[in-house]
């Protein structure tokens, strides 16, 4: 495929109500679209939305590292494979796979720009789906599922309003609820927790994130007292960078303990897939986040890895736009399992989110259309 065209548009996002995490709080996204036109007219779409909190670089960067990008492929050929876009994504890349796919490579910046690979990526991705007829989840898996199983993101601070939007998420047909913990007293955490499970019952799958806000005791002690309200699974518990704490966490936790912050870092991603402390791996889960892992590929490869060490595998989004969550759609449609819920429904948290897109959940999924690509209308996604 030839790029005839590629541009860069700034993406501006607005939290309804502002969002808490042990990591800060967030009210505004920022971020880049990117858009690939080949020789056909056809438009490949990307997202680059960095979250330098958990791990992705500073946005700064990402627009510096995008615009040079971007300018390289103007005008160049590239291979109609996956190959071809590892070769040009891949600083790393070998001779070979050079000579496969692109004419060119990227520059290289000499230090991880995850962000602005996701971008890029995703839209050579959407492009070459679009060129070979299929919907992009088919180059991942030829087995990839059509639907796609999403929790609900629960986010209010008083536990009564937090009850009220559990039982709203049920009646719409969420069977997964998310909250958010750590950051605040464990009394304060319980009251929360506790009136969520009241609001809905004991059949309803509850997870609690607490962005790694937790010290190896603090932990224990939570999930001594949080689990008696049924888990389904905690995420990073603890320090990212202690990665023997969190397999501590795991032998004694009464859920599952996933691994989300721990893999904001090549390095930390393969200590995580090859440490063997005995009694299993390090953890039940891992929380691929492409923005943060690179893009679709590194991603599934991660997941693939996970798989066969035994641990399952979901995907969330980084509180991103459209077109980065349509992405983590087809990449969660395309993993080894899909019984564990993706955090994709996040659309409701944005005040400007885009009116009647595809990948609005309905009754707790996200159902893929079988069109070309990601199948998303650039003139869906305007400038904000």
């Amino acid at each position: 495929m030839r790029i005839t065209d590629a541009t860069l548009t700034p993406l501006h996002l607005t939290l309804a109500q502002p969002l808490k995490t042990a990591r800060g709080t967030y009210a505004t996204r920022d971020g880049f679209l990117i858009r690939l036109r080949d020789e056909d007219g056809r438009v490949g779409q990307g997202e680059a939305m960095p979250l330098p909190e958990f791990g992705t670089e500073p946005l700064t960067m990402t627009h510096t590292v995008l615009r040079a990008w971007l300018s390289s492929l103007r005008g160049q050929s590239l291979d109609d494979s996956i190959e071809g876009i590892e070769a040009t994504l891949v600083p790393s890349a070998s001779q070979e796979q050079r000579q496969r796919g692109a004419r060119i490579r990227l520059i290289d910046t000499g230090e991880p720009v995850p962000a602005a690979q996701h971008g890029l990526e995703l839209a050579l991705l959407d492009l070459l789906a679009q060129r070979k007829g299929v919907p992009l989840c088919w180059l991942l898996a030829e087995e990839a599922r059509q639907e796609v199983l999403v929790n609900a993101l629960l986010g209010a601070e008083d536990p009564e309003a937090l009850a009220r939007q559990a039982r709203e998420a049920v009646e719409e047909g969420y069977q997964t609820l998310k909250v958010k913990v750590a950051g605040r007293s464990l009394d304060e955490d319980e009251a929360r927790v506790r009136a969520v499970r009241e609001a809905v019952g004991p059949r309803v799958r509850l997870r609690l994130d607490a962005n790694g806000g937790w010290s190896e005791p603090e932990a224990n002690r939570a999930l001594d007292r949080l689990g008696w309200y049924d888990l389904e699974l905690v995420e990073q518990p603890t320090p990212p960078e202690d990665l023997q704490a969190l397999w501590r966490v795991q032998r004694r936790a009464p859920c599952l303990i996933a691994a989300d912050e721990t893999l904001a870092t090549p390095a930390a991603v393969r200590t995580l897939l090859t440490m063997d402390l005995g009694g299993g791996p390090a953890v039940g889960a891992v929380v691929i986040k492409p923005m943060v892992l690179g893009g679709l590929l590194p991603s599934m490869v991660v997941a693939l890895r996970a798989a066969h060490l035994g641990m399952h595998a979901f995907v969330t989004s980084s509180i991103d736009g459209v077109v980065a969550r349509a992405g983590a759609a087809h990449l969660a449609s395309a993993l080894p399992s899909g019984e564990l819920a993706s955090g994709l429904a996040v659309g409701r948290l944005f005040a400007d989110e885009p009116r009647d897109h595809p990948y609005q959940p309905h009754r707790g999924i996200v159902r893929l259309r079988d069109v070309p690509g990601l199948g998303l209308n650039p003139d869906l996604i305007r400038d904000r």
